[in-house]
C-alpha cells in the first residue's frame, strides 16, 4: 500500500508540473488524460473496469488526491494557461470532465468555493459555465444519491455517518445557499440557472430522480439512507423555499402513494427524518397545499402519536397560536386526526382545548378578530369528524363549556364577535343534539357566516383531476396555445343566430308594454300633514298603513318647522324613541333616526336635556340608549355645519325651481344681459396683477356652540352611578364607549366656540381618569375622544396651558403603542400621537417665524 500511495503521489505531482510549465498542447493532453483514467467514469468498456489499477483508483479516490488535483487546476485556470491548448484539444473536454464525471460532491464544492471567492474573470466565468453545465446534467441527482448509499455493518455505519457530518453540512449549506451567494457576487449578471425559483424547481426534479432510484432500491431489499435528503429539504424550507420545492414535489407524491405503501413509506420518512427546527416550515407549507386529509394521512400516517413536535405543531401552534385565511388549513388538520381510530381521541381533546380559549373572556377581549375567527373555524371543524359515539360521551362538558363562553361573546361590543358566538352556539347544539329544540339567533346573514356553515360538512375527495390541476398548473402552462380568434367569431356567429331565432319565435315582442314608470302606489290612509296628527299615527297600533305614512313623512314635517314644534318635540321624540318596528318597515330604523335628528336640531336645548336627562333613566334598554347617543351626536354634527351646507339626513330637499316659466322675468333677462357684457370686457381687459378670483366666503355662526353645553355636561356628570339596569364601569362598558365617542363628537362639533377649552378640558379628565381600562373598545373609544380634544382646542393652549396633560397624554399613547395587546388599540395611538405632534409642531414652528 505503501508502494501505490507513493506511485500514485509521484504520478500526480509530475502531472501537476508538466501542466504548470509544458506548453505543448500534445504533452498537457496526455498528462490529463493518464490523471482521468483514475476518475470513476473512465472504465474499460469491454470489461466495465477502471483503466486503472484497482488499488491505484482506490488510493485516487481515498488518499485525497482528487480534492487536491481539482483544486490545483482551479488555481491554474486562467485565459493564459487555458489558452495553451488547441482547438481540436479544447474540443474533447479533458479540463472539463475532471469535474463533470468525477466525484460530483467535491467538484460541487471546489466549483462553488472558487466562485465565491474570485473576482470578475476568466476564472470565474469557466467555473460557473462549468456550475451550470452541471446542474442542468443531472450531477446533483447523483451527488444526493451518493450520499443515500448505507453499508451494511451498524458500526461501520456509524462510523460513516461520524465521518460524512462535516461533509453533509458543507454540501447543505452549498446547496440551500448557492442562489444568494451567485446573486451576491454577480449581481444583476447573474443567469436564469441560479436564480432561485428556477434553480429550487431543478433541485426538486432532481430529488424526485433520488426517490425513484429509493423506491427501485428499496423494492429490490436492499438498504439505504434517507437522512441526508431529510435533512437537506428541512434546510431547503426553513430558508424560505417550500413553496417552490412541494410545488414539484407533493403532485408526485399525492399520486404515487394512492396504492403503493412503499411510497407511503418513502415520504413518511423524508417527512418525520427533517429536523426538528424545519418541522414547522414544512408541515405549514404542506397544510396550505394539500387539497384534502387523506392525503396527509398516506404521507404522516400515525407519526403524530411519535413525534412530540408534530403533535404540537398540529394540536396546538397551528390551531392556537397561528392564524389563516385559508380554511383549507384546519380542514387537513383536524380531518387528519379523525382520519384514523389511532389518532381520533386527540381530536376531542383537541376540540375542548379550542373551547376552553374561544369561551375565555380574555381572549375575546385581547385578540383580534381575524385570529377569533379561525378558532372558530376550527371549533366548526372539529364538530364536523365528531361521530354519535363522541357526540353522547362528551355532550356534556362540551355543552358547559359553550355556555361559559356565551356570555363572554355576547359582551362583546363587536358585533362581528356576537355573531361568531351564535354560529358556535348554534352549530354545537345541532351536532350534539340534533333531535331536540334548536338555538337560533337573530345575525346577519353574509358570505362569512355561510363559509362558517358550510365547514359542519367534511371536505370530500377532489380526485387526481382537481389535484393535479391545481397543484401542477405550472408545468401545463407552456403547453398551452393561444386560441384562434377566429374560433371566438365563430362562436360569437354561432351565439347571434341562436338569439335571433329565438326572438323570431317569441311572439309576445310584438306587444307594446305600458309605461308604468310614473305609477304611484295608492294607499287607503291620508298621509298627515301636521305634526301632532303624526305623532297621533305613530301611536296607533292597530293601522299599519298610517304608522307607516306617519314615519316616512315625520321628518319631512318637523324640517317645515311649524309654530308648534317646540311644544311637542319632547312628546315627538319620546314617541320615536319607544316605538318598535312590529310592521317590519322597509328602512325604520333610518326613517326614525333622521326624524328624531330632525326634532333635536331644530329645539335642541328642549330636546337635548330630555335625551341626557333620560339617558340615565332607569326604563330603557341597551338599545334606546344606544339610539339617544347616536341622535345626539347627529344633531350636534349637523349644527355645526354652515346654514348653506345643512342637508336633511333623510334626503328630502326642497323642490328646485324650474328652468323655465310660461311668464318672462324682466330681472333673469337683465342680469342675462350684464353677464354677456362683463365676459365681453373680460376678455378684453388685461391686467398685470391678479387678485382674488372668487369672492371671500361669508362668515357664518355655528349654530352648535350656544347649546353645546346642553350637549355635554349632563351626559357628563353620571357616568359613574350605578343602577339595576346600566353600570357603565361594569358589564355595560358598550354603553360607556358609545357614549365617549358621542362626547368627542360633541367637543369637535364645538371647536371655536368659547365653551369648547371647558368641555375639552373636562373630557381630557375623564380619559386620564379611565385610561387604563381593561376593554379594549372603550380604549378605543378614549383614544378617539383624545384625539378630538387635540384637533378642537386652539394649538397654542395646548402648547402654554395644558403642556403637562399633553406631556402625560404623550407618555399614555407611547405606552399603549409599546404595550397594548389590541393592535387596533396600538394602530389609534399611533394616529393620535402623529396628529400631537403635527399640531404641536405646527405651532412651534409659527411662534418661531
Amino acid at each position: 500500500m505503501t508502494e501505490v500511495k507513493s506511485r500514485v503521489q509521484l504520478l500526480t505531482r509530475e502531472s501537476q508540473h508538466t501542466l504548470t510549465t509544458s506548453r505543448d498542447p500534445r504533452e498537457l493532453s496526455d498528462t490529463l488524460e493518464k490523471i482521468a483514467a483514475f476518475l470513476p467514469k473512465k472504465t474499460n468498456p469491454e470489461t466495465q473496469t477502471p483503466l486503472a489499477e484497482k488499488p491505484e483508483h482506490d488510493e485516487f479516490i481515498q488518499g485525497g488526491h482528487y480534492v487536491h488535483f481539482i483544486e490545483f487546476l482551479v488555481d491554474q485556470l486562467s485565459l493564459e494557461w487555458y489558452g495553451r491548448f488547441s482547438s481540436e484539444e479544447r474540443s474533447r473536454r479533458l479540463f472539463e470532465v475532471f469535474f463533470l464525471d468525477g466525484f460530483h460532491h467535491h467538484s460541487f464544492l471546489v466549483l462553488c468555493s472558487a466562485i465565491t471567492q474570485s473576482s470578475p474573470s476568466f476564472k470565474q466565468n469557466k467555473c460557473l459555465s462549468l456550475l451550470e453545465v452541471f446542474l442542468r446534467g443531472g450531477r446533483m441527482s447523483d451527488l444526493i444519491w451518493d450520499q443515500c448509499m448505507v453499508v451494511s455493518s451498524d458500526h461501520t455505519e456509524s462510523m460513516h455517518s461520524a465521518k460524512n457530518r462535516m461533509l453533509w453540512e458543507q454540501l447543505m449549506t452549498a446547496i440551500v445557499t448557492l442562489p444568494d451567494r451567485i446573486a451576491n457576487k454577480l449581481q444583476d449578471k447573474c443567469s436564469s440557472s441560479f436564480l432561485p425559483r428556477e434553480y429550487f424547481t431543478n433541485l426538486a426534479k432532481d430529488l424526485l430522480s433520488v426517490f425513484h432510484k429509493v423506491y427501485n432500491h428499496l423494492k429490490a431489499t436492499k438498504n439505504c439512507s434517507l437522512q441526508f435528503v431529510s435533512q437537506l429539504i428541512g434546510r431547503i424550507c426553513v430558508n424560505g423555499h417550500a413553496d417552490t420545492l412541494f410545488t414539484v414535489l407533493l403532485p408526485h407524491f399525492v399520486k404515487l402513494t394512492m396504492d403503493d405503501f412503499i411510497w407511503c413509506r418513502i415520504c413518511w420518512r423524508i417527512i418525520i427524518g427533517c429536523p426538528e427546527r424545519s418541522m414547522e416550515s414544512i408541515m405549514e407549507c404542506l397544510l396550505k397545499k394539500i387539497p384534502w386529509y387523506g392525503v396527509m394521512s398516506r404521507i404522516l400516517g400515525d407519526a403524530v402519536l411519535s413525534n412530540n413536535k408534530l403533535n404540537f405543531l398540529l394540536t396546538n401552534k397551528f390551531l392556537l397560536l397561528r392564524c389563516y385565511d385559508q380554511e383549507l388549513v384546519p380542514q387537513n388538520i383536524i380531518g387528519y386526526l379523525a382520519d384514523s381510530p389511532n389518532r381520533r381521541p386527540l381530536v376531542v381533546k383537541t376540540l375542548k382545548t379550542l373551547l376552553d380559549v374561544w369561551g375565555d373572556s380574555s381572549a375575546v377581549k385581547h385578540t383580534s378578530y381575524s385570529q377569533h375567527a379561525y378558532l372558530t373555524k376550527c371549533i366548526l371543524v372539529c364538530l364536523s369528524h365528531l361521530n354519535e359515539q363522541e357526540r353522547v360521551l362528551h355532550k356534556s362538558v362540551l355543552m358547559q363549556k359553550l355556555l361559559s363562553g356565551m356570555q363572554s361573546h355576547l359582551n362583546s361590543p363587536v358585533p362581528k364577535l356576537r355573531r361568531l358566538g351564535m354560529i358556535t352556539a348554534e352549530a354545537l347544539a345541532k351536532t350534539l343534539d340534533a333531535e331536540g329544540p334548536q338555538l337560533k339567533f337573530e345575525y346577519e346573514a353574509d358570505d362569512e357566516s355561510r363559509i362558517l356553515w358550510s365547514l359542519l360538512e367534511p371536505p370530500e375527495d377532489p380526485g387526481m383531476d382537481w389535484i393535479t390541476k391545481d397543484l401542477v398548473a405550472f408545468s401545463l402552462m407552456d403547453d398551452t396555445k393561444e386560441e384562434d380568434p377566429s374560433l371566438d367569431q365563430d362562436k360569437a356567429k354561432e351565439t347571434a343566430s341562436s338569439t335571433n331565432q329565438e326572438t323570431e319565435l317569441d311572439s309576445d315582442d310584438d306587444l307594446e308594454p305600458y309605461d308604468m314608470s310614473q305609477d304611484v302606489q295608492t294607499s287607503q290612509v291620508k298621509t298627515p300633514m301636521y305634526i301632532r296628527d303624526c305623532i297621533e299615527g305613530l301611536t296607533t297600533k292597530e293601522n299599519r298603513e298610517l304608522t307607516e305614512a306617519s314615519l316616512k313623512v315625520a321628518e319631512k314635517l318637523v324640517r317645515a318647522r311649524p309654530d308648534d314644534l317646540k311644544e311637542v318635540s319632547i312628546a315627538f321624540v319620546k314617541v320615536l324613541l319607544h316605538l318598535e318596528d312590529i310592521y317590519e318597515i322597509d328602512d325604520f330604523p333610518i326613517l326614525r333616526h333622521s326624524a328624531m335628528v330632525a326634532a333635536t336640531v331644530y329645539c335642541p336645548v328642549k330636546v337635548s336635556e330630555f335625551l341626557t336627562r333620560e339617558f340615565y333613566d332607569r326604563n330603557y334598554n341597551i338599545r334606546q340608549r344606544l339610539d339617544m347617543l347616536e341622535v345626539l351626536a347627529a344633531a350636534a354634527q349637523e349644527l355645526a355645519l354652515p346654514v348653506q351646507e345643512t342637508v336633511p339626513s333623510s334626503g328630502l330637499q326642497k323642490k328646485s325651481r324650474p328652468l323655465t316659466s310660461s311668464a318672462p322675468n324682466p330681472s333673469m333677462e337683465a342680469e342675462h344681459w350684464r353677464e354677456i357684457v362683463q365676459r365681453r370686457i373680460e376678455s378684453k381687459t388685461r391686467r398685470f396683477v391678479k387678485g382674488r378670483t372668487t369672492p371671500a366666503p361669508s362668515p357664518v355662526a355655528n349654530r352648535f356652540g350656544p347649546v353645546a353645553g346642553h350637549f355635554f355636561f349632563p351626559l357628563l356628570k353620571q357616568y359613574d352611578s350605578k343602577m339595576n339596569t346600566m353600570d357603565m364601569l361594569g358589564d355595560d362598558f358598550l354603553l360607556l364607549g358609545r357614549m365617549l365617542y358621542t362626547l368627542g363628537i360633541v367637543v369637535y362639533s364645538a371647536q371655536h366656540s368659547p365653551i369648547c377649552r371647558q368641555m375639552a378640558g373636562s373630557l381630557l379628565e375623564l380619559v386620564w381618569v379611565l385610561r387604563y381600562h381593561t376593554e379594549v373598545f372603550v380604549r378605543q373609544a378614549l383614544l378617539f375622544a383624545l384625539s378630538m380634544v387635540i384637533l378642537s382646542i386652539p394649538s397654542h393652549l395646548l402648547v402654554s396651558e395644558l403642556q403637562d396633560d399633553m406631556l402625560e397624554c404623550k407618555l399614555w399613547l407611547e405606552d399603549i403603542i409599546g404595550k397594548d395587546p389590541s393592535v387596533e388599540c396600538r394602530g389609534l395611538a399611533t394616529q393620535t400621537l402623529m396628529i400631537l405632534g403635527s399640531v404641536v409642531k405646527k405651532e412651534l414652528n409659527t411662534d418661531t417665524k
